[in-house]
């Protein structure tokens, strides 16, 4: 079963602060490879501040990972929670419920 690679840009309001998930694809890019492709943007602001990066890829049948922002790439993340369930179709609610907010 193939998954739909949706395109998303939304954003809730959880625990008094304003969150906004941005997830795009590069289907040019997808269409070009022969194994799966990370996506064009896909990151959770807070408040209009970068807050988590997510790592997920175009053939993960519903796998993805949730890190802390780091300003610096040889810095560690002070969190990062895995997901079983597809970054395409996960309600925003839902994702920001199971991080340590």
């Amino acid at each position: 079963m193939a998954i739909e690679l949706i395109d998303r840009k939304e954003s809730a309001s959880y625990k008094g602060s304003i969150y906004e998930l941005t997830l795009l694809w590069d289907r040019e890019s997808i269409r070009k490879c022969f194994c799966g492709m990370p996506p064009f943007f896909a990151h959770i602001r807070k408040d209009g501040a970068n807050f988590a990066s997510i790592d997920c890829y175009s053939n993960d049948n519903g796998r993805f990972a949730v890190k802390k922002f780091m300003p610096s790439l040889l810095a560690r993340p002070d969190w990062q929670v895995r997901f079983d369930k597809d970054i395409n179709t996960i309600p925003l609610l839902e994702l920001l419920a199971g991080l340590p907010i």
